[in-house]
C-alpha cells in the first residue's frame, strides 16, 4: 500500500513546482489535505491517552503523519482552523511539524464566526486570526462569511447581501494589515446560485491575493468550475496565482476531476498552480462509528469510498483475529488491539486509544483511496477505452478540451457530458449541504 500512495507523476504531462520535494502525492495531481482534529493532533504529539502498547512493536511516534521520516504512513499536507487553532495552547504535530517537508493550509474560522461558535469583538480579534495564520500556515483562507447557511433561521447573517458586505470588510482588512511575505492567501467565493457566485465574484477579484478558494454549494459542479476557470483565466486573475482549494470535498472522482483540471491549467494557462482538496471525514466518521473499507469501481456507477459500522463488541476483545481492512497500521492490528474491555457504564469496548487508531485507519485508507482513483484513469486515459465510471472518464477529457480552447462555446456543446456527473450542472445544487460543517467539525472523542 505504501508504494501506491507514494510514486512519481504519471510522466506524460506537464510537472509543476511544488514546495515540497518529497511529497507523497505526484506532483501533477491535485492534492487531498486533510483537517486534522485537535485532540488527534495534541495527543499524539503529546503521546497521552495511549495506555496500551500500540501494535505490532509500533510508537506513539509513529501515528504523526506529518513526520517525513514516519515508517508507517505520512502525508505532506495538512489543513487546520485558525478559529479551533486559537484557543488550542498546546503544542501539537501541527505547530510543531517540519516546515521544510510538509504544508499547512489553514482556514480562517468564518463560519465559525458567523454561527456564533467563535466570537469576534473588533479588529484585535480579525489581527488575531491573520497574525495566527501567518505564524503557523504557509496558505490561508481569507476570513469570508459562508453563504449556505443563509436558509437557516439561527444563522447571524439574513440575505447574501449582509455576507458579501461583511465579506468586503475582512479582505480590505487582511491586505491592509498583512505583513508581507507571512502566509500566501486564499480568496473564498461563495454563492448559492450561479448569480450569486458571479456577483460574489465580481466583488471580491479587486483583492489580489495568492489565489483562491472554492466554497459553498457550487463547488462541486464541475461545469461551474471550468466557467469559471475560463472567466479568470480570460481577466488575468490565474496567470499569477500558485493555488487553488476547495473547501469541503473528498470524493473519489471528485479527485480525479480536480487533476485533470491541474493538468490542463497547468498546460494551458499556468505552470506553476496547483490545486488542493479536504475533508476532515477520516476524523468526521468517527462520531457515527464508521471505518473505510475498499474503494468502489464500477463502470456505470460513481467511484466510490465507503464506509461501513466498526467492530464493537465483547466478542473482539483480547481477539488474535486481524484486523480486516488494509492499511498501514490495519495491517499490523489484531481486533483485540482496537476492541478492548471498558467499564459497564461505558457503552462500548473502545478507548480514545482505539479512536486515534481508527481515526489513522481512515485516513490511510482515504489516501489510498485517491491514490488508486487517479491511477486507475491514468491508465485508462492511455487507449480512452474507460471501464471504471465512464461518465468520469468522458468528464476528463472535456476538461481538457474546454479549458485547452479558452471558449465558453467549447464548454457549451459539453454541457450533457458534464451534467452526467455526481452533481450535474450548475444548477443540480439543491441537495448539496455546501461544506460549512467541515469547517467547523472538533474532535468527536
Amino acid at each position: 500500500m505504501d508504494t501506491l500512495m507514494h510514486c512519481p507523476a504519471s510522466g506524460h504531462y506537464p510537472i509543476v513546482p511544488n514546495h515540497i520535494a518529497i511529497d507523497p502525492t505526484p506532483k501533477d495531481q491535485a492534492i487531498y489535505v486533510p483537517s486534522v482534529t485537535p485532540g488527534y493532533s495534541r495527543d499524539v504529539h503529546s503521546q497521552t491517552n495511549f495506555t496500551r502498547k500500540l501494535p505490532a512493536g509500533l510508537h506513539v511516534a509513529d501515528l504523526n503523519f506529518l513526520d517525513p521520516n514516519n515508517r508507517l504512513f505520512r502525508v505532506s499536507h495538512v489543513m487546520s482552523s485558525a478559529g479551533q487553532a486559537l484557543n488550542q495552547k498546546a503544542p501539537c504535530i501541527i505547530t510543531t511539524r517540519d516546515r521544510k517537508n510538509t504544508l499547512l493550509i489553514c482556514d480562517s474560522g468564518g463560519y465559525q464566526i458567523a454561527s456564533g461558535r467563535l466570537r469576534i469583538g473588533g479588529d484585535g480579534d480579525r489581527l488575531a486570526i491573520l497574525r495566527w495564520m501567518e505564524r503557523h500556515a504557509d496558505y490561508a483562507m481569507t476570513l469570508d462569511v459562508p453563504t449556505g447557511p443563509l436558509s437557516n433561521p439561527n444563522y447571524a447573517f439574513s440575505s447574501f447581501q449582509d455576507c458579501l458586505s461583511t465579506t468586503l470588510g475582512h479582505l480590505a482588512f487582511f491586505r491592509r494589515n498583512r505583513s508581507p511575505g507571512k502566509v500566501k492567501l486564499l480568496n473564498v467565493l461563495q454563492g448559492n446560485d450561479p448569480a450569486e457566485s458571479d456577483q460574489w465574484y465580481d466583488a471580491v477579484k479587486q483583492y489580489e491575493f495568492e489565489g483562491w478558494a472554492f466554497a459553498g454549494k457550487l463547488r462541486h459542479s464541475m461545469y461551474h468550475f471550468c466557467k469559471r476557470i475560463l472567466q479568470m483565466a480570460d481577466e488575468g486573475q490565474l496567470q499569477s496565482k500558485s493555488w487553488i482549494h476547495v473547501l469541503g470535498t473528498a470524493e473519489l472522482d471528485t479527485a480525479v476531476l480536480l487533476t485533470a483540471l491541474q493538468r490542463t491549467i497547468n498546460k494551458h494557462i499556468n505552470p506553476n498552480l496547483r490545486i488542493s482538496f479536504d475533508t476532515s471525514s477520516p476524523f468526521r466518521l468517527l462520531a457515527f462509528n464508521q471505518v473505510y473499507f475498499l474503494p468502489g469501481f464500477d463502470k456505470n456507477n460513481l467511484i466510490t469510498m465507503p464506509s461501513r459500522a466498526a467492530p464493537n463488541g465483547v466478542q473482539y476483545v483480547n481477539s488474535p483475529v486481524r484486523w480486516p481492512w488494509p492499511s498501514p497500521l490495519g495491517d499490523r492490528m489484531v481486533m483485540g488491539d482496537f476492541c478492548v474491555s471498558m467499564p459497564p457504564t461505558h457503552s462500548g469496548y473502545r478507548d480514545v486509544q482505539s479512536y486515534h487508531y481508527l481515526a489513522h485507519h481512515n485516513l490511510a485508507a482515504l489516501c489510498w483511496g485517491v491514490a488508486m482513483a487517479n491511477r486507475v484513469f491514468d491508465a485508462e486515459a492511455i487507449t480512452r477505452q474507460h471501464t471504471i465510471a465512464t461518465s468520469v472518464g468522458a468528464a476528463v477529457e472535456a476538461i481538457e478540451k474546454v479549458i485547452g480552447s479558452g471558449s465558453m462555446q467549447t464548454l457549451q456543446a459539453h454541457q450533457t457530458t458534464f451534467s452526467r456527473l455526481r452533481h450535474g450542472l450548475v444548477y443540480d445544487i439543491a441537495n448539496d449541504a455546501g461544506d460549512e460543517d467541515e469547517r467547523t467539525f472538533e474532535t468527536a472523542y
